[in-house]
């Protein structure tokens, strides 16, 4: 779908075309997956865009990357004793507004939030922690805050972005403390956006509205790691169940509260059963081309994380397993190579055309991944041969294809040492043999007797 749709040309080109300057290769991979003599299919040496987020295959990619370096660091955190605060600062919206002037007007907020004197000062009575980081101009302090950027799009007032801040604050803190000491921030807040004509309420009704600040619970780490990358973690799977006409929590047209991700699916559903030129779907795609073009335009950034290396020290100091620490200790991985990172246990069987792929192959991904899974590295060799698409078997192909053979013999020889009817039929022929003067009667039409009886 996005391949056609999306108004990015990088993203459009995404895992279309292989990698390698000059190639025109492209590898399906395989790794075992739960089941019998299954495996994961996926295709490796394929160019990516490394958007985080106008494109679902590297956006999905690189947040379950970055929720998990997340989750580890206020693991480590946790440990050494300390707390996470995470505040929700919003602005009031309306349908008809366009994304763009919500964003400049939030990121006036922002600025006037973070006003030099007062800020510090905030920080300090929270209790905001300072970590060294090593640059080639020497080593600085940076205070241990993380900002996320989160939107939605609302079938009644549109455009809904908001910030998700994790204060990293030494020692433990109570929920009403914290409040009290980011109180000062949502005020400075509130004036910025006022410069932009925007507004923003704390509570409505005694709920927490444009406002809301917590205290991370033990335990926690990993849910609250996911936060921020919720645009691209939570799309997948109910849309396809529910069709268009609501959203993942079940709310109908009308009503919806979507993540720029749900709206590229819907797009996708409406693509899939033909009715891409309706209201809804126009609709959608004009959602989704705003969404991209104003997030490149203004250079959205998720989550920046500073002081990772500070963490992984740390991490890796307590045993406290994750990205942070699976590399070389220093090293950081961009999104654009998590986007194009192999996957973890995948071996590349055979190679195909470039051409094949972006022509046959990519449309009907699918179900070769359910062949993959259902029969094995067998059956995505069928599924290609049923096609006339050529496939240059490698070796861990080969090896693959051979371990099923030997498997799928050795299962059926279990079988058949275990089959009690064959037992049955078999001395019962011996028998019959025996009586007749050695011509036995053929064991299939004794099944069949036996079932028919």
């Amino acid at each position: 779908m996005e391949w056609r749709h999306n108004p990015l040309k990088k993203v459009r080109a995404c895992r279309r075309y292989a990698s390698d300057e000059g190639s025109n290769e492209i590898g399906v991979t395989f790794a075992p997956c739960k089941g019998e003599g299954g495996v994961e299919v996926g295709v490796n040496r394929v160019k990516t865009c490394g958007s985080w987020h106008s494109c679902l295959p590297c956006g999905a990619r690189i947040a379950v990357h970055r929720a998990r370096e997340l989750a580890q660091a206020f693991e480590t955190w946790e440990t050494l004793g300390n707390s996470v605060v995470l505040a929700t600062f919003t602005l009031q919206h309306h349908a008809g507004q366009s994304l763009r002037d919500l964003l400049v007007a939030q990121r006036a907020g922002w600025q006037a939030l973070r006003s030099k004197r007062p800020y510090e000062a905030d920080l300090l009575n929270l209790g905001v922690a300072s970590f060294p980081i090593e640059s080639a101009l020497g080593t600085r302090m940076v205070k241990g805050v993380i900002r996320a950027f989160e939107s939605t799009y609302g079938d009644d007032h549109g455009w809904h972005p908001h910030y998700h801040v994790f204060f990293l604050v030494e020692g433990v803190i109570s929920a009403e403390a914290a409040r009290e000491a980011v109180a000062p921030m949502w005020d400075r807040w509130v004036a910025g956006l006022a410069k932009h004509g925007a507004t923003a309420i704390a509570t409505v009704n005694g709920e927490s509205a444009g406002l809301d600040v917590k205290v991370i619970g033990s335990g926690q780490a990993a849910s609250y790691g996911k936060y921020p990358f919720k645009l691209a973690l939570e799309a997948v799977g109910g849309i396809f169940k529910h069709g268009r006409s609501q959203d993942r929590k079940g709310r109908e047209v009308g009503h919806r509260h979507r993540t720029p991700a749900e709206i590229v699916e819907h797009i996708a559903v409406a693509q899939v059963e033909g009715k891409l030129g309706d209201e809804q779907a126009q609709t959608d795609l004009r959602v989704w081309r705003e969404w991209c073009e104003t997030a490149t335009d203004l250079g959205l950034r998720q989550a920046p994380f500073p002081m990772r290396a500070w963490f992984a020290d740390k991490a890796r100091e307590l045993g406290i397993e994750g990205p942070l620490t699976d590399g070389e200790p220093g090293e950081e991985k961009t999104d654009e190579q998590i986007a194009a990172a192999e996957v973890l246990g995948n071996r590349t069987g055979a190679m195909m055309s470039s051409r094949d792929w972006s022509s046959t192959v990519a449309y009907e991904f699918d179900s070769l991944r359910r062949a993959g899974r259902h029969g094995g590295w067998t059956a995505v060799v069928v599924w290609f041969d049923q096609r006339g698409i050529a496939l240059d078997m490698l070796g861990p192909g080969e090896e693959q294809l051979e371990l099923e053979q030997d498997r799928h013999q050795a299962q059926a020889e279990f079988r058949l040492a275990n089959d009690h009817e064959y037992h049955y039929r078999q001395s019962v022929a011996g028998a019959l043999s025996a009586m007749v003067g050695g011509v036995a009667p053929d064991s299939s039409t004794g099944r069949q007797a036996k079932q028919d009886g």
